[in-house]
């Protein structure tokens, strides 16, 4: 089983902070406050490189695809007593 609700929450924190961003660079805008529109730009590029990395894929992820020399503790995928549908 994959185990990411940890980072399935920072990525939802991190798409926050970019929308902080956004609106932080839209009031500078509008106020000619340069400082604030850098900061969002800055809030705006952490949070997308936040959400990216929260939500790749590593191979630890994957059950049965973990690398030599890694403990496998996920089960396989044809070890698995519940089938789904692979044609609908």
């Amino acid at each position: 089983m994959v185990r990411t609700e940890l980072r399935v929450v920072l990525a939802t924190l991190s798409v926050f902070i970019a929308l902080g961003g956004i609106g932080l660079s839209i009031h500078g805008s509008l106020n000619y406050l340069d400082n604030e529109i850098w900061a969002g730009v800055i809030a705006i590029a952490i949070g997308i490189v936040g959400c990216v990395t929260m939500l790749t894929l590593w191979p630890h992820d994957l059950p049965g695809k973990t690398p030599p020399g890694h403990p496998a503790d996920d089960v396989g995928p044809h070890e698995h007593h519940h089938h789904l549908p692979t044609q609908f």
